[in-house]
């Protein structure tokens, strides 16, 4: 484990990418046999359909302006692997990936001679290296994203966070946590511990009502969104939104560059973890520097707006019909009364019908690219569900060849890359000239 590449190609190849495996014994027994690194440091767990990445890259920031050294793991990647295992603004380096595998693997090979069902998973790894890195480099936070769902993901082996946190919950991931909303909410409520504060961005009754209950049977704290905290005084800008925050402080004149009303509502919900957790390890909360946090903050292919050939293009991952509608929001709030351009790629597990459903009414040119991923084989798919809303649609093998076409085409006004963020992480590395070894593919 000695080069950077071979590393990953152990990850993606020995440990195969994408391949589920339920149950939380493989993950504790290997935390157990490199000594529970993640007992070491308090921890604030993330979970929801979407806005867990936005809502863990503001705590990071907040716990960094108040001078805290701060670990963050996310998933999936859209810059690099190193992306996912974070300390403040680094992403880890190429040859602590190696070290820390190297210190892990030779436990993998003990539990992999049990059996595949003992073998730990890609995910279940890069876990597990998270937890050792942050302990290695004696974090004082550590915001921890939950891959998938929440009882069953790895990162559920945290057994006493400082606070845990149910972004949203919508339809994705169907397959594997349910085919209703109340099935995908059950999976999420396994991330709530007894006495932890749990905070929410949840708005619909009966979810909520699921929340609560959980919440309440292990006599854990709860509070929601637009109930006991939330934003007020809003005033969106592109890339300079200002808003009120209330809640246990009240905060006046906040701005961000976050993009979008659902953004800001991110904001209140980060801000109200950061509260609490603070709260709990007696460290006090500066609005000043939450002020500071929210302009600071960087969060890549969420609404971000590159420009590429003197062309403004936005990028943004916005792959289920949840996401797909802040998305149309968020581009009308922007750019009233307009249409746009699309570069459009999915995976073929995704609902790309429903997503296409509440886009389409803003579409003009469509420019539908295949995405190196074994998960997409079949863009045909979205482009004769396309075709049928009667768009003009071109269906290309790769994403770069999209992205030249629509560069063919003189316009003012930003092109929208959007359906997956595989799509956005190939067209970023493109427009920003950055490629890193992927492995994933």
């Amino acid at each position: 484990m000695d080069d950077y590449r071979t590393a990953l190609d152990y990850l993606y190849k020995s440990r195969p990418y994408g391949k589920i495996k339920y149950g939380l014994y493989r993950i504790e027994e290997l935390l157990d046999r490199l000594g529970n690194p993640q007992e070491n440091y308090p921890v604030i767990h993330i979970a929801g359909t979407n806005g867990k990445g936005s809502v863990a890259s503001l705590l990071k920031s907040m716990a960094q302006s108040h001078g805290m050294k701060t670990g963050m793991n996310i998933s999936p990647h859209v810059i690099s692997f190193r992306e996912r295992i974070q300390i403040d603004n680094d992403f880890i380096g190429e040859e602590d990936v190696c070290s820390i595998l190297r210190e892990i693997v030779p436990h993998l090979e003990k539990m992999d001679r049990k059996g595949e069902e003992y073998a730990p998973s890609f995910f279940e790894v890069v876990t597990a290296m998270t937890f050792l890195f942050f302990h290695r480099r004696n974090i004082d936070l550590a915001v921890v994203e939950a891959g998938l769902g929440g009882r069953l993901d790895a990162s559920n082996v945290l057994k006493n966070p400082l606070a845990t946190v149910i972004t949203s919950v919508a339809l994705d991931h169907m397959n594997i946590l349910g085919s209703i909303e109340e099935q995908i909410a059950a999976e999420k409520c396994g991330i709530i511990k007894p006495l932890v504060p749990m905070i929410s961005g949840v708005s619909r009754p009966c979810i909520r009502r699921q929340i609560k209950e959980r919440a309440q049977a292990l006599s854990s704290p709860v509070s929601f969104i637009d109930r006991d905290f939330g934003i007020s005084g809003v005033d969106l800008r592109l890339n300079a939104n200002r808003f009120d925050y209330w809640g246990e402080e009240n905060i006046t004149s906040l701005e961000t560059s976050f993009n979008g009303i659902h953004q800001l509502r991110n904001c209140s919900i980060a801000i109200n973890t950061f509260e609490r957790s603070m709260t709990k390890i007696k460290r006090g909360l500066h609005k000043e520097l939450v002020n500071k946090a929210l302009k600071d903050v960087c969060w890549p292919g969420r609404f971000e707006i590159l420009e590429y050939r003197s062309r403004k293009f936005i990028l943004d991952g916005g792959h289920n019909p949840d996401a797909a509608r802040n998305l149309r929001m968020t581009l009308e709030t922007y750019f009233p009364g307009q249409s746009f351009d699309f570069i459009f790629g999915i995976l073929d597990d995704k609902d790309f019908v429903a997503a296409i459903d509440v886009m389409a009414p803003i579409a003009r040119d469509v420019y539908v690219s295949k995405i190196d991923n074994r998960r997409c084989v079949n863009p045909q798919r979205s482009y004769d569900y396309w075709v049928k809303w009667g768009k003009n649609v071109r269906l290309f093998d790769d994403s770069h060849k999209a992205l030249l076409a629509a560069l063919e085409k003189p316009e003012e006004l930003p092109v929208v890359c959007w359906g997956s963020l595989y799509l956005v992480s190939e067209l970023r590395a493109v427009m920003t000239g950055r490629y890193e070894y992927a492995g994933r593919h």
